[in-house]
């Protein structure tokens, strides 16, 4: 199977090489708002369409290289998929390649890499470190993003690996969400509060800059956004590193399937700006990605009434959800932390998909110290006897 992952590489230029660049950036960006404006004006948005009125006019006007023009197209392409009420402009300083704009020379003291301008082509050693350098042993990659941030250049490589996936047998159930960030019915648990409480910091500092409207208020600004996306992802790394870490040979992931989920949960109005700004998915990602990388497949079923099932006797009611952390059965008294209920009938619900028996449920955290237990007249759990 393969297996896509992104690179990213620091890049190492001269003064004259970063200038190259910049205009390059200047004449990619330039290209791409025009192909926009033309694009929303005709309301024409097939990239096929799209070419055969803007390709002549676009290397013309930016003397773009060939190639740079038809990845400039693509982009305005892919963006109007999105949303095609309003003109979209180019903002970042960005532009996309293909294996005819860039590619990689290995070197005993280094890699370089070979890049596409207005000029001519220029040679780039990458300043990577060992890790880096692993993954880009031995590949010929055809595709990469060239950035400029903090007077920085960096280059997102897209690597394809072949990856051996493993025919899994022991389903792990995995649910996300605010308050607990991660729980697993293999016991592993991440609490959402730090996340959360950086958020919250990120948030009341951008609508005290909003409020001041200044310059330097809308420069800090920008500058805010990109660590706060930086941030949040560093945390989701380490949650979905942890949690792969704590896997084993024969684990088979089950994850909810979360389409349209910002319109479908159910949460209250105080919670709409932590509900809508979480990052779900990403999350579900960055784990299945490094889950394959370590062989281990996931699935993904439909999570409806997974929150308010019991997993020992099946009994369905949304009076079992006492609150957002306990879980209590109305039938047979079965109580628990409701997001490990929730990761609990995951793993039910793969059991049940691929035709096995619902025995031998995981029992960690159950007793232990990795989840609080609240005393119940059922504190075991035995599914041979529920539906």
């Amino acid at each position: 199977m393969a297996l896509s992952k992104t690179v990213v590489c620091k890049l190492k230029p001269t003064a004259e090489d970063s200038e190259k660049m910049l205009t390059t950036f200047k004449a990619f960006g330039d290209a791409c708002n025009y192909i926009s404006k033309v694009a929303f004006e005709r309301r024409v948005f097939n990239p096929i369409a799209l070419h055969h009125i803007t390709y002549r006019d676009t290397r013309q006007k930016f003397d773009l290289p060939a190639n740079l023009a038809i990845r400039a197209r693509d982009r305005v392409a892919k963006a109007y998929k999105r949303r095609r009420d309003k003109l979209l402009g180019l903002k970042s300083l960005s532009m996309d390649l293909d294996e005819r704009l860039f590619r990689l020379i290995y070197k005993p003291d280094g890699i370089l890499t070979s890049i596409s301008t207005v000029q001519k082509r220029m040679r780039v050693p990458l300043g990577i470190g060992e890790y880096q350098r692993k993954l880009l042993e031995d590949v010929k990659p055809t595709h990469a993003v060239l950035g400029y941030r903090d007077k920085t250049f960096f280059l997102h490589i897209t690597v394809n690996r072949e990856v051996t996936v493993f025919k899994g047998n022991n389903p792990v159930g995995v649910d996300v969400g605010i308050k607990n960030f991660l729980v697993a019915s293999n016991g592993f648990k991440a609490k959402g509060g730090e996340i959360l409480s950086k958020r919250h910091r990120f948030r009341e500092l951008r609508s005290s800059l909003q409020h001041k409207g200044t310059a330097s208020a809308k420069r800090k600004l920008k500058r805010l956004s990109g660590r706060e996306r930086r941030c949040a992802n560093t945390i989701l790394h380490q949650v979905s590193r942890a949690f792969v870490n704590s896997l084993r040979e024969g684990d088979v992931l089950v994850m909810d399937k979360l389409t349209g989920i910002h319109n479908s949960a159910k949460h209250r109005k105080s919670q709409n700006g932590d509900f809508h700004s979480w990052a779900f998915k990403r999350l579900q990602f960055f784990i299945e990605y490094k889950a394959l990388e370590r062989g281990i497949p996931a699935v993904c079923v439909a999570p409806k009434n997974t929150s308010i099932t019991c997993p020992r006797c099946g009994c369905i009611s949304r009076a079992n959800r006492r609150s957002q952390s306990l879980f209590r059965c109305i039938n047979c008294g079965f109580q628990h932390n409701a997001d490990y209920v929730a990761s609990l009938n995951l793993f039910r619900l793969e059991l049940a998909r691929s035709g096995r028996a619902v025995v031998n449920l995981p029992t960690v955290g159950m007793n232990g110290d990795l989840m609080n237990h609240y005393d119940s007249p059922a504190s075991q759990l035995d599914l041979s006897m529920g539906s």
